[in-house]
Parts: C-alpha cells; sequence; structure tokens
C-alpha cells in the first residue's frame, strides 16, 4: 500500500466492488476493529460505518472506491473534514450544463479546486443522485497505479482468485497466462512468503509485468500455456484468467487450448493442489475437465463486471475430500 497519511475517522461508507465479490469484502470488513453496521445493499456494494483509524480498511484490496453516505455530516466530521486544504475534486457527468453547474457550487461553497486529474473527491452522477468518493480509499492511491493491457484481468477479481485458491504460506503458485502480473501481485499482497511463477507467450505483457512487480521479481518466463517449463508435481496452486474471447482469444482457439492447458496443469500440480480458473468458455472448460478425468470441479462462483460475466471454478484431484472445497 502507498505511503499516504489516513486519519481517524467516524463516517457511513459505501464501498464499491464487483458483483460476486461483495460477501468476500463484507466478511472482511467483519473482522476488522475499526468498522461496524457492515451490510451488502446490491450486488457490488457494502456499507459500513467505519469509527477509528482507516489503516485496515485502506489494506483491504476487495473493493475499488469508497463514497461517503452522507456528505455534510462528513464535511463536518468524517473523511472529508480531514482533508488538506485546498481540496481538489471533479465531477462525472456527461451532461456539460449539469457539470459545470456542480463544479461551480462546491467551488462557490465549499473553496474546492476544479482538478480532474488529481482529485481528492470524485463526484460521479448515477441513477440514485450523486455519489462522493474519498480519493485516499480510492484503489490506485492505496496500492499504486498498474501498467496495463484492454484484457489483464480485473483487479477485484485477481482478488476473489487468489482467495479461492486459499493459498498457504510458503507454497508455490503458478499462473500460466500471467499477462501484466495482475494474479501475481494479488497472490503476493494475500501472501507475502510465496513463490510465485508465470508464463505468458507475449513478451509485451511480460515487460509490463516486470514493471509492475517492481522491486520484487517473481519468476516470469516466456511461454506456451500447454509447455510450461515447470517440473512435475511441483505447484501447489494455480491461478489464472483464461482466454474466453471477449478481448483476447476465442471459442474456436479454446478448443485446442483448454485440453493442452489442463493436461499442464494436471502434470505440474502436487497431489493436494489447487487450481483456480476464470473463463466465459465455461461449457467447454467443463466438457474438458470431464474429459480430462485427472481433476474435478469442486467449486464455481459467478462474477459480473465491464459486460462480461465469467465464472470461477476451483479444481481438486479427483478422490479428494469435500473439505478441500
Amino acid at each position: 500500500m502507498s505511503g499516504i497519511i489516513l486519519p481517524c475517522v467516524t463516517d457511513h461508507l459505501v464501498l464499491s466492488t464487483i458483483a460476486g465479490a461483495a460477501d468476500l469484502l463484507a466478511e472482511d470488513l467483519r473482522a476488522m476493529a475499526s468498522v461496524r453496521s457492515v451490510r451488502q445493499t446490491s450486488p457490488h456494494t457494502v456499507e459500513c460505518v467505519v469509527d477509528g483509524p482507516l489503516d485496515e480498511l485502506a489494506a483491504c484490496p476487495l473493493y475499488s472506491t469508497a463514497a461517503v453516505r452522507d456528505l455534510q455530516r462528513s464535511l463536518r466530521s468524517g473523511v472529508l473534514s480531514c482533508l488538506e486544504p485546498p481540496v481538489k475534486f471533479r465531477v462525472g457527468d456527461r451532461d456539460p450544463v449539469r457539470r459545470r453547474a456542480m463544479i461551480a457550487d462546491f467551488e462557490q461553497r465549499c473553496g474546492w479546486l476544479n482538478r480532474p486529474g488529481e482529485w481528492d473527491v470524485n463526484l460521479e452522477r448515477s441513477a440514485d443522485g450523486w455519489v462522493v468518493q474519498y480519493g485516499p480509499l480510492a484503489w490506485p492511491r492505496r496500492f499504486g497505479s498498474l501498467r496495463r493491457l484492454p484484457w489483464s484481468t480485473n483487479l477485484i477479481a485477481a482478488e476473489v482468485l487468489v482467495r479461492l485458491a486459499k493459498i498457504r504460506p510458503h507454497q508455490t503458485v503458478l499462473d500460466p497466462f500471467c499477462g501484466t502480473g495482475t494474479i501475481l501481485l494479488a497472490a503476493r499482497r494475500r501472501e507475502p512468503t510465496v513463490r510465485l511463477l508465470g508464463a505468458d507467450h507475449d513478451p509485451h505483457a511480460l515487460a509490463l509485468a516486470g514493471y509492475n512487480t517492481k522491486p520484487w521479481v517473481p519468476n516470469v518466463v516466456r511461454a506456451e500455456a500447454g509447455s510450461l517449463p515447470v517440473a512435475d508435481g511441483s505447484v501447489d496452486r494455480v491461478v489464472a484468467n483464461l482466454p474466453f474471447g471477449k478481448q483476447v482469444g476465442s471459442h474456436r482457439s479454446n478448443r485446442g487450448l483448454y485440453p493442452g492447458v489442463l493436461r499442464e496443469i494436471d502434470r505440474v500440480l502436487a497431489p493436494a493442489g489447487r487450481v483456480v480458473l476464470l473463463t466465459e468458455d465455461k461449457r467447454l472448460l467443463r466438457r474438458v475437465v470431464e474429459r480430462q478425468r485427472g481433476l474435478k470441479v469442486v467449486r464455481e462462483r459467478l462474477l459480473r463486471y465491464g459486460g462480461a460475466s465469467p465464472t470461477a471454478y476451483v479444481l481438486t484431484r479427483l478422490g479428494r475430500s469435500a473439505e478441500s472445497r
């Protein structure tokens, strides 16, 4: 997490996540000493009251933005009251007349500065009115900006995949489609002692992964996912966002890709290993798993974000007990 200074406050916040992750976010919030009154209010929002330091909340990577529930109260005694003047803000509204009116109102009433590129407060127009986001709790402010490609794994989806993987200390974790390193970063956030392996066929993506993972550098190589330079039975966890044809790959190419990938995962996976694969090519993956016969699906979780609705599949070896789920 970046070195931002976070205050002790009492405020009612609305945290935004992706559909399919809200229950995990709520579970994390209930374990925090400074957070109470946690409730899921929609498939992608969780509300809570923070009463104390924000450090635990800021360290949670399962939400993208935090908005105040009551603007005036927050200005008096909540997170907005702690911002150093002059407060910089932006207004997100496609209607230019309404946007200019809102900018003028906050400049005059609060003395804030309209700075869309470096905001402390982001005012977004929604179907239910204005949403007032608190800048220091935005995802990039907490964890840093990443260099990404259009098909890079959604940041919160990566966190969900890692939770489903149940990574333990000092395990070896492999992402055979590592791209720009999003899942590798999430795995290290979850368990700093893991040994991380990544592979991808795209040299440009690997260059971005190298930038994103500085100053620590995982073992990342250029390789095809169906032919990995990894020893048999040496990997405890495989976590990957498979190509599923929205922005990269196609169903036709996946019919050849998925069987090879599953065979290779079966080869490198340790006897007690666990696999988490994200795809929207769902029927194909299930069919390949059934034919492959070395692994079985033990759990599924549907996610929704950015117009996509992929499912995360958890796989273990045949014969593993229900406890592995």
